[in-house]
């Protein structure tokens, strides 16, 4: 008797469980889309020609819009590696117990500076968008961005914190 009621409450309690978990993975949004190995999933290859023939560009804006992709390419690329580089130092600095309050300080203000600069260079890149494509050009690359980066889901996946849990 003392058995069976155990099993019964052993068989009850998986249930619930079950129930529980497949309600919070109906309350839970999608993950990020994962490659093989558990890594972010690679942006689909960038198709330049495809965008240019969707915005039926004339010969000068064509030539425009390569030279600011390019330059704001080559602008963003030197930026990140001088932030991943400033952000290594800061993190050398703090593996050590007594660290050097200045020397963070002044890493501190190089990364702010870069990030800073990174801004501005987002900020000079959609001014020349504006003046190389007219509106209905401008409309057709906003939608064609839409369509190809990953954006979450509509209303965000919320504050989450370590491992994907809710935060």
């Amino acid at each position: 008797m003392v058995f069976t009621r155990f099993c019964l409450t052993v068989v009850l309690l998986l249930l619930m469980a079950i129930v529980v978990a497949d309600m919070q993975a109906q309350m839970q949004p999608p993950a990020p889309p994962r490659a093989p190995g558990g890594q972010p999933a690679p942006p689909p290859p960038f198709d330049r020609e495809g965008l240019f023939a969707k915005l039926n560009l004339t010969a000068q804006q064509r030539t425009r819009l390569i030279n600011l992709m390019n330059e704001t390419e080559e602008k963003i690329r030197q930026l990140l590696t001088r932030l991943h580089e400033q952000r290594m130092q800061l993190m050398q600095l703090y593996q050590q117990y007594q660290f050097d309050e200045r020397a963070a300080q002044r890493i501190i203000q190089s990364i702010n500076q870069t990030q800073a600069e990174l801004l501005k260079v987002h900020h000079e890149n959609q001014k020349q968008l504006r003046r190389i494509l007219d509106k209905e050009q401008f409309d057709r690359w906003n939608e064609w961005w839409k369509e190809r980066l990953f954006f979450p889901p509509k209303g965000g996946w919320g504050r989450r914190g370590r491992g994907n849990k809710p935060g």
